[in-house]
């Protein structure tokens, strides 16, 4: 993470109302300047994250995998810093090997963003849950955003090519009001199979990553962390498979190289890699044309998955088996959030809150032991308010991404007023307490 959005909680912990004036503490860069370092993240980035607001930022790249796309990255900074962002272009030569890859004159931003501090999220919800008021809360956001994200996007995608071991990206910017030199950035190509001859990561810390979405995951991570959810038990929890059968669904060079080293993997992973491809609806027998039928047709039996976004609308009679399932579908949701990053997925979850008035029904069912017997659509409707709310509101905390279209649908006026209401209580919400 670069060293300019590490000021975590500084913004925050030093900001105080004072008789509703917002006062901070914060020393702030003097200068305005483009930060001399090219930056490089994932294209995809700029298109999925809310359309206005200040954001989180994303996750930079330090090694690159042959079949992947690339954005570049500008850091500006100080008072004035949007200004250096006007008429700007990028030059850049990317060469690999001996010779040059790409070559583009005159890049202009696809995307220009404000970056939130590192932990802005998590303070303002602790303010918001202490009362600030909105004024006072739009003062901490600004104090707290010190750079200004412009992501450029060139047309390119690393080599297949089995000799070559890094890439060499050259820039030159120029802007009306600045002119810098910012160093050359050699990145290393990591191939899927030096992956695999790694370390992989434990069963536990696999649990602790698999809490967020993460950007353009490299082929030979995945197959990794495949590896390890298979043989610690955990590839059959739903939001588990559904991650992994989202995530060779929507990479292609993911899943071509898992189909091209499948002969030389773990015996122990090969079914399993099977069973997510076959979740994520392809065609095994395409895929994998010189395995025996034998072998391919107890996985063609399985059914692919449903898109978990399509979540019941209860109404009476309801379907016990239905309600019953509602949990599984939420987590099939996660899974796919977490592979793809689609907003769409996450606001399959956030539109489940539209059953807080319903939730006091479910609540005293629950209390008088109601039972199936007693089972109604506004029961069903509580159960999955509260199930929504409480993943939403763990979410909220641990993936920045999340945050961000919280923050976003939070004043959307095309999102319903009742949940701009659970948006704005989810960390206070007694509905959400874990028990």
């Amino acid at each position: 993470m670069p060293s300019i959005l590490k000021s975590t909680l500084v913004p925050f912990c030093l900001a105080v109302a004072l008789h509703g004036e917002v006062r901070t503490l914060v020393d702030k860069p003097t200068l305005n300047r483009i930060r001399p370092v090219i930056l490089l993240l994932p294209p995809e980035w700029a298109s999925q994250i809310p359309p206005i607001g200040r954001v989180n930022a994303p996750e930079f790249l330090d090694t690159l995998y042959p079949g992947q796309r690339i954005a570049l990255g500008l850091f500006a900074e100080g008072p004035d810093r949007d200004s250096l962002l006007n008429d700007i272009g990028l030059g850049v030569r990317i060469t690999v090997g001996s010779g040059v890859a790409g070559e583009w004159t005159n890049l202009t931003p696809v995307a220009i963003r404000h970056i939130k501090a590192e932990g802005a999220d998590f303070a303002l919800m602790a303010l918001g849950a202490g009362g600030i008021s909105d004024t006072d809360r739009d003062k901490i956001e600004q104090a707290s955003s010190l750079v200004t994200l412009a992501v450029f996007s060139p047309e390119w995608a690393v080599p297949a090519v089995a000799e070559v071991s890094d890439v060499l990206i050259e820039v030159n910017v120029s802007a009306s009001a600045t002119q810098i030199d910012i160093p050359p950035q050699r990145l290393a190509i990591k191939r899927t199979e030096e992956w695999l001859t790694e370390t992989p990561p434990t069963l536990e810390e696999l649990g602790t990553t698999m809490n967020r979405h993460r950007g353009d995951l490299a082929p030979g991570e995945l197959l990794s962390w495949l590896s390890v959810a298979a043989k610690g038990g955990s590839l059959h929890a739903a939001p588990v498979h559904s991650f992994f059968a989202m995530a060779f669904k929507a990479n292609a060079s993911a899943r071509n190289a898992a189909v091209d080293l499948f002969a030389t993997l773990d015996p122990d992973i090969q079914p399993a890699l099977l069973w997510v491809l076959r979740l994520g609806g392809h065609d095994l027998k395409r895929l994998f044309p010189d395995l025996p039928d034998k072998t391919l047709d107890r996985f063609l039996a399985e059914r692919p998955l449903e898109d978990p976004r399509s979540m019941p609308h209860f109404q009476d009679p309801v379907d016990a088996n239905a309600v019953g399932g509602i949990g599984e579908t939420m987590d099939q949701c996660w899974g796919a959030w977490m592979a793809t990053g689609d907003q769409s997925y996450l606001r399959a979850l956030v539109d489940l809150l539209e059953g807080a008035p319903d939730f006091a029904a479910f609540d005293e069912w629950k209390t008088t032991r109601g039972g199936v017997k007693g089972l109604n659509a506004r029961v069903a409707r509580g159960l999955a308010y509260q199930i929504a709310g409480w993943s939403i509101s763990s979410f909220q905390r641990t993936d920045p991404r999340v945050a961000d279209w919280l923050q976003h649908w939070q004043v959307d006026p095309g999102v319903s007023a009742t949940i701009r209401q659970e948006l704005a209580k989810l960390q206070t919400n007694p509905a959400f307490e874990r028990k």
